[in-house]
Parts: structure tokens; sequence; C-alpha cells
């Protein structure tokens, strides 16, 4: 269920994020030196400031920690069912895919499982073509959803969560921008998977990808795609981002395959106002699936989506609003 900004819960969630995002001020965010390559800038961000214990999605299941599956039998298409067995949450970031089961799913917001606990989590699927069953457990996809359909995702995901306290999202056109996107990189897929990319345009990515690198210290980072912000995405820790960091900048590579690749400008003055703006906007709190507050921010611009628990912005990420 959703509460207004007025409220003193929801007030204090926001302000986390803007505070956050508030480039120059003591509790904001500085920024480093652009990376560029082939029409890809990445910025990096810096923030110092409280974090959690916790461990991702890619650790927990290498430790065989936590498992993916489908809700029974039957299966849904907008559910799965998530089991923590470890002793410490886990942190599931909005748009990472799930392959296996009866069709691959893209996470639709950012979870922190709690330690020994069992979830419905709500996801989307990214395989049009597909229901039966391949794996008994899902597995995390190298790269996550690109930017693009990410922000769609996040638009009709925060009209659930404002109208409905749900975090589902608009399905058909999900399926819609994969086919697309598929399309638009040359990519055959039989059922319509958006991780045939991942199998037929690979050797590209990971070129590309070797181009690039966190920095020492650093928490999060802006995309640019042909000089235009396309994403950005946060983490409290600069540990999470380095075990995020190639599935997030391999989903930023794909989009930029398609991309006219010009000459690459990047003004950090107005980089800095992008991101003010992502925090500026009705924001609305919701009870998050699993830990603490999803936090939704539109503005005219930006639609931002973070995932707050106690007091601490686990993980924010913004991208350009949908234009409707």
């Amino acid at each position: 269920m959703a509460t207004n900004f007025g409220d003193k819960a929801a007030r204090s969630s926001a302000d986390v994020v803007r505070d956050w995002l508030d480039y120059g001020s003591p509790a904001g965010v500085r920024l480093g030196s652009p990376q560029t390559a082939d029409g890809l800038t990445l910025i990096p961000i810096f923030h110092a400031g409280p974090e959690l214990d916790y461990i991702t999605l890619a650790d927990a299941q290498k430790q065989g920690s936590l498992q993916v599956t489908e809700l029974d039998e039957g299966g849904a298409v907008s559910a799965l069912v998530v089991e923590n067995g470890s002793n410490l949450p886990v942190l599931m970031i909005d748009g990472e895919i799930l392959i296996g089961l009866k069709q691959n799913r893209v996470l639709n917001t950012t979870i922190l499982v709690p330690p020994k606990t069992t979830l419905n989590v709500p996801v989307a699927c990214v395989e049009a073509g597909r229901w039966r069953r391949t794996t008994a457990r899902a597995a995390r996809a190298d790269y996550s959803l690109s930017p693009k359909i990410r922000a769609l995702k996040r638009h009709s995901v925060t009209l659930s969560a404002r109208a409905f306290g749900s975090f589902t999202a608009d399905q058909g056109a999900v399926w819609d921008e994969v086919a697309g996107h598929l399309g638009d990189l040359g990519v055959h897929s039989g059922t319509m998977a958006y991780s045939d990319i991942e199998k037929q345009r690979r050797p590209e990515i990971e070129a590309r990808l070797a181009q690039f690198g966190p920095q020492p210290g650093q928490t999060g980072v802006v995309a640019l795609v042909d000089s235009v912000p396309v994403a950005l995405d946060m983490f409290d820790r600069a540990s999470t981002l380095v075990q995020e960091w190639r599935g997030l900048i391999g989903s930023y590579i794909a989009e930029s395959l398609v991309a006219k690749a010009g000459e690459a400008s990047v003004d950090m003055a107005a980089i800095a106002r992008w991101l003010r703006d992502a925090g500026a906007g009705e924001a609305t709190s919701h009870r998050a699936v699993g830990l603490g507050e999803t936090v939704s921010i539109t503005g005219p611009e930006q639609d931002t989506s973070a995932l707050v628990v106690d007091g601490v912005a686990v993980h924010i990420a913004a991208g350009p609003a949908l234009q409707v």
C-alpha cells in the first residue's frame, strides 16, 4: 500500500534517496572521471555512507544457499518462489534475469530477502515463446535487462505499486520491447528469449566489457549512450557494485550496440543536475517485498526506484521517464 510523501515514513525514505542523489551536499554523491568506449560512457559515482550486511544473488547461488523455483507445478508467469537458506539477507536487484524453469523471467523490483525465509517475488517474462519446464531451479543470467526495457518496466511497476500495492509489470509491453531489442540487435530467438543476446552477441559485449572497470571505492554508475543518460545504478557498498558490474555494464553495452556511436561529449554539470532531478518529482513509499521500503519517484524527465532498509539506500535505480 502506498503512502504519500507527506507521511512521516515515506518522507524519511524518500529523503534518504534524495540526500544520496544530491551532488555536492555533505550527504550526497561525488562523480569520477568518465570512461568512454564505442558510444557508451560510464561516469563513476562515489558515496560514503551507512552500509548493510548481506550477500548478492550471485554469491548465494554459488554457495547453494538460495534457490528460485516456480510457484507450483502449474507455475505462474508473474511470480516465482525464492527460498533463502542463508543466515544473511540476499540482495536481488531489479533487472536481473532468471533463466530456466518454464520461461525466463526478470525481477520487477529490488528485493532484500530475509535470512531463512521463503518469499513469492514479482517477475515479468522475457521469453514469450516458451512455457515448458527446462530446469527445476532458475539460474542468474550473465547480463541484466537493457536500460530501455527496465525503464518501461519501472514505469508500469510504479503505477501498479501506487494503485494496488503490488509490483506488477505491463507484460505485453515488456514482450514487445524484448522483441524490438532482439530485432535491433539482429538476434534470432525461436522462443523470443532476451537471454539469447548473451549467446549471439557475447563476443562483442565481452570485448567492450574489457574496456571498463570499477574504480576503488566506486558505489554506482551513470551510463550514457551517445552522450544521453540512460541509466543510474547505485548501491550502499562498493563491493556490491563490483559483484553486479558484469551484469549491469553488459546490459548497458547491449543497448549501446544499436546506438549511432557518435562522438561522445560529457557535461558533468548536466550530469549533476540529472542526478538531482532523479530525486525530484512525486514520491511514494511502499512496503517492499522482503525487507524495507520501496521508494518510487516520478518526474517529468526521470523515473527512480529505490530500496531503503533501516535508513540505508541499498539500491537506487533511475532512467528516462516513459514518454506517453
